[in-house]
């Protein structure tokens, strides 16, 4: 990436049918998936027959009756899709899973709140809102481009409801205003023929995953390059 993100992460999120009592972090040691040490150190923030939440080590987990999902922000990002792959391929192959998001999101910093909304300013202009654009008062502080989003629906590769859709905004992370946000999530929908269970979108969640983070990087590097465009001219 042309700048060093200040936070990085990745993340599988999968929806479905699913039963959080049991994603306990012992779960997890019993079946091998983390180690016994990882499980016991864990951050058990809630475990409810509605909810589950735990942080371990890399990972943090959250999951509810319809959403299965897992983030983390250490490399090497694929630890998140092996655990995934190995928890509904190898023991709850039979859990109805409709759809999966492989999720990307960086936060960086540009340098100054001026080159930041310069950035927003290019991928959002102000020129076609007419008179009102003398009213959005374009300095970061009044108005502005507060998100953006694009999205590419059901790219060639994958069934009728997949996308890739990529949001832009001010990060609200990077204390000085002078961050930007951006998150790819590159989604994928079952196909209408693929029998009930997981194993369709764990087979492509196996096969796809470096693929679309390349993908994720690349979208994620060219808004990169409109603050090293201005730097260089």
């Amino acid at each position: 990436m042309r700048i060093e993100p200040e936070i990085s992460g990745v993340g599988v999120v999968l929806l479905g049918d699913f039963n959080p009592a049991i994603f306990a972090p012992a779960w997890f040691a019993m079946h091998r998936l983390l180690p016994r040490a990882t499980a016991d150190s864990a951050n058990l923030e809630v475990a409810h027959r509605q909810l589950t939440a735990f942080s371990a080590d890399w990972l943090h987990l959250q999951v509810t009756t319809d959403r299965f999902t897992t983030d983390t922000a250490q490399a090497p990002h694929v630890r998140v899709r092996d655990l995934v792959v190995r928890v509904f391929r190898e023991h709850l192959h039979h859990t109805p899973v409709r759809a999966m998001g492989i999720n990307r999101r960086v936060h960086f910093r540009v340098g100054s709140l001026a080159e930041r909304d310069r950035i927003g300013g290019a991928l959002a202009p102000a020129e076609p809102w007419g008179r009102w654009r003398q009213e959005l008062a374009l300095d970061g502080k009044h108005g502005g481009m507060t998100s953006l989003r694009m999205s590419q629906l059901r790219p060639e590769d994958r069934s009728p409801g997949g996308s890739v859709n990529i949001t832009v905004e001010p990060s609200k992370r990077i204390a000085d205003a002078s961050g930007v946000f951006v998150e790819v999530n590159d989604h994928y929908a079952a196909a209408e023929t693929a029998s009930v269970g997981a194993a369709e979108l764990m087979r492509v969640l196996d096969e796809s995953f470096e693929q679309s983070i390349r993908r994720s990087d690349g979208i994620i590097d060219h808004v990169m390059s409109l603050a090293t465009e201005s730097e260089e001219s």
